[in-house]
């Protein structure tokens, strides 16, 4: 699949380029809100501490649930991790994952997303959907449609099953990104002083889905 303009190319990612991905959500994510507050610092502090976590877990996301690549030319332009919620959680880090993010990142900063991941699991919305876990985009490339491409690419996937979508967001310009897209603002939270929002697409055709808290 490609984009109308022809800039970009869909692909399923494949298992040889996860480090790359890795390091392009790093990059992406290097500056969030959530980001700043989990980590603190200075850039290459947080840079750092994201290549270890992305590392770790990038592996268990393919493993349960589906990415998506965005290329321009030869280049992995963004990245998008989502998963549908019968596959959730998604699998944890072996046991040296643990260690290695002890290890990279020091117990404060592991410990506290820990907590992050915990909060919204038990926030999440309890409904039968797909879970968009993860966008990024490489920083360079940003502004230039990779994430609107990536996100309708797989919003067309998620329609064609008449599914539901769910995600979170630390970024106010997040929010109506994904509104543009059909995604509205289910509820609130906030971490460690961040405000998070949690938003929810309905299927494109009735399924008798449920609400949240129904299944």
């Amino acid at each position: 699949m490609t984009d109308p303009l022809g800039a970009y190319r869909l692909e399923v990612l494949p298992p040889e380029e996860l480090p790359g991905a890795a390091e392009l959500l790093a990059r992406a994510f290097r500056d969030s809100p959530l980001n700043r507050a989990v980590i603190g610092g200075p850039a290459a502090r947080r840079l750092r501490c994201n290549r270890v976590g992305m590392g770790v877990h990038l592996p268990g996301a393919a493993a349960g649930g589906e990415l998506l690549a965005a290329r321009c030319g030869q280049r992995l332009a963004g990245v998008l991790v989502s998963v549908r919620s019968r596959d959730l959680p998604l699998p944890a880090p072996s046991l040296s994952g643990h260690l290695r993010l002890l290890w990279g990142q020091g117990l404060r900063v592991a410990s506290r997303w820990a907590r992050v991941s915990e909060a919204l699991a038990a926030n999440h919305w309890l409904g039968p959907h797909w879970y968009l876990a993860t966008l990024g985009v490489e920083p360079a490339l940003q502004g230039r449609g990779v994430g609107n491409f990536l996100l309708r690419a797989w919003l067309s996937k998620v329609d064609a099953e008449g599914g539901r979508a769910y995600l979170e967001t630390d970024a106010s310009e997040n929010v109506r990104f994904y509104r543009r897209a059909g995604f509205a603002v289910w509820r609130g939270l906030s971490m460690l002083g961040v405000p998070i929002t949690l938003m929810e697409r309905p299927p494109a055709r009735p399924l008798g889905g449920s609400r949240p808290g129904s299944a």
